[in-house]
């Protein structure tokens, strides 16, 4: 057993081609971890995490992202407005079409030059509409389900974004 000082919180900076992955209240250890390692595999500059998200150093979310908390940087916020003021265009994401008012893009479509962060929401709620997002992306469905799991939009969506920088 061993006792351990939390690293500091870094400050909010970032270049104009980075790219974020932004989760707000993400509840489960398991979907964080690996979006964390999805992220990393995707070569995001960070993960932000935002509002009441599980504790990024608990011992289930370091085994789901093996290791990968050791080599992606990752913030703790209180809202979507401090990146908004760092510069981040924020991308929300939404399985719904013109529900609550929202007209989603594609993800496959979006302009993903610049410096952006795409926000997953709480797995039981998604982002809510209310958001202080920029745009709303989706990832497009053909099957009858009617939403991905947070950790696996989160991961699609990190590898498309890997693949339309590369």
């Amino acid at each position: 057993m061993a006792v351990c000082e939390m690293p500091p919180g870094r400050p909010l900076s970032f270049s104009s081609s980075d790219w974020l992955l932004v989760l707000v209240e993400v509840a489960d250890p398991g979907n964080l971890g690996t979006l964390v390692r999805s992220a990393e595999a995707a070569g995001a500059s960070g993960v932000v995490l935002v509002g009441s998200t599980v504790d990024p150093w608990s011992p289930k979310v370091l085994r789901a992202s093996a290791g990968a908390m050791l080599h992606v940087p990752i913030w703790q916020i209180d809202s979507l407005d401090q990146l908004q003021m760092a510069g981040v265009k924020l991308f929300g994401t939404t399985s719904h079409h013109n529900d609550d008012g929202l007209n989603p893009e594609s993800i496959y479509s979006a302009d993903l030059s610049g410096l952006f962060g795409v926000v997953l929401g709480n797995e039981a709620r998604g982002l809510d509409p209310e958001s202080h997002v920029d745009s709303w992306v989706t990832v497009p469905q053909v099957g009858r389900s009617e939403s991905l799991n947070v950790a696996m939009a989160g991961t699609v969506i990190a590898m498309h974004i890997a693949h339309a920088r590369g």
